[in-house]
């Protein structure tokens, strides 16, 4: 295990365990990046509409604030933390 992994995987079981707090919009927007790890803003907004999430800027933009979601360049991704368990752990799911 390389220098710093160790941290960055505690800081994901962290994470997750707010993400396992989301309900509704917030659950469903967080298991599509749980899936689909890094998306471009407009597909990832145009997708989550045609899965009946309502404002889905509006819940990517609370999910940044909760530290679960970064935003990129003209994409949405997975935190860090997040990224590093999903690689140790493989597919993760709310």
């Amino acid at each position: 295990m390389q220098e710093g992994e160790e941290e960055c995987i505690q800081e994901g079981l962290r994470m997750l365990s707010v993400a396992e707090r989301l309900t509704g919009d917030e659950r469903t927007v967080m298991n599509y990046f749980l899936d689909n790890v890094s998306v471009g803003d407009i597909r990832a907004v145009l997708e989550l509409e045609k899965k009946d999430v309502k404002e889905p800027e509006q819940v990517i933009a609370r999910l940044i604030q909760l530290g679960l979601l970064e935003r990129g360049r003209d994409a949405f991704n997975l935190a860090k933390p997040l990224r590093c368990l999903k690689h140790r752990r493989g597919s993760i799911r709310l």
